[in-house]
């Protein structure tokens, strides 16, 4: 019992106010949960701490002795629970967050003046990584957030939508000279082609949207390179045809480095091949305030987009 601090404080309050009526005022509790507590804590010390003289509570020997030695330590540790419990209230110190550079670059940057702006006591680690290694930092605890392009099975996060991608074919002008502009799946399978894994990521997803998913996947894969920078700069450089998120393209898009490929296909309702990009966090993670501030500002930042 005496390690219960609630119980001590109501010790102490009850010596300075008088009264048990008193000191239930201060607490912000009743009287009858004044006297339940102080029963409570002489049956566990086996002693009276307290007698009643008339509406008053005066103390015994033993407890002025003990309000003695609370009167040294109380207030200070009172103070040093309300220091931490401050801490944890403001927005101060570090996050990491980690991502996908090209997605970053193109969402996260643009958030982060802002932030940084608005709590100036936060301190930012951000990191760039594949999807299977961020939900590793996340379950190892390495990483506070994490942004992530497939969707986490770990029952240990929490996981909610911030952005989609839509995916588009692209190649240089020098190689569809080179090799003829495709339409159908019968041309696009001919085609050589550049993809991030073997698991044809964005390839795959735009191919089943674009002809369906009974058509055979292509299978002239001429390079796999887990960067999207690189598969673009392959694509420009006429090495083949790549699929790439829309916002990776756009700009050699618009400086006619690469041209956006459209097939032809009778599926009208598919032909928007989108990706959905996630934010996760583990379940367990402690709610602090710089926490919940990161984490609040970029969920609401993808709502407003």
């Amino acid at each position: 019992m005496l390690g219960n601090h609630e119980v001590l404080w109501t010790l102490w309050e009850v010596s300075r106010a008088g009264t048990y009526a008193a000191a239930a005022a201060r607490l912000g509790i009743t009287p009858s949960a004044v006297g339940q507590q102080l029963k409570a804590l002489e049956q566990s010390l086996g002693v009276a701490l307290f007698e009643r003289v008339g509406r008053r509570a005066r103390l015994t020997p033993i407890g002025e002795a003990l309000i003695a030695r609370l009167g040294e330590h109380l207030p200070a540790l009172d103070a040093a629970l309300e220091e931490a419990a401050e801490s944890e209230r403001a927005v101060r110190g570090e996050v990491s967050v980690g991502g996908p550079w090209p997605f970053c670059r193109f969402w996260l940057r643009p958030r982060l003046p802002l932030l940084l702006e608005r709590h100036p006591d936060l301190r930012l680690s951000v990191r760039f990584e594949v999807a299977s290694l961020l939900t590793r930092g996340l379950l190892g605890g390495e990483l506070d957030l994490a942004i992530v392009g497939t969707l986490p099975e770990a029952p240990g996060l929490e996981v909610r939508p911030i952005a989609h991608e839509e995916f588009v074919a692209v190649a240089a002008r020098s190689y569809l000279r080179r090799h003829g502009t495709p339409r159908s799946a019968r041309d696009f399978a001919a085609h050589r082609f550049i993809v991030f894994d073997a698991d044809l990521a964005m390839l795959g997803p735009w191919w089943r949207a674009a002809f369906g998913p009974k058509e055979p996947l292509p299978t002239q894969v001429v390079c796999r390179i887990t960067n999207l920078d690189e598969m673009l700069a392959l694509a420009e450089a006429g090495a083949g045809i790549t699929v790439l998120p829309d916002y990776l393209v756009a700009p050699a898009v618009r400086a006619e480095r690469v041209v956006a490929l459209k097939p032809e296909s009778g599926r009208r309702s598919l032909r928007h091949p989108r990706g959905t990009i996630w934010l996760a966090w583990r379940r367990a993670a402690a709610p602090t305030a710089r926490f919940v501030a990161v984490r609040d500002w970029l969920l609401e930042g993808a709502a407003a987009t």
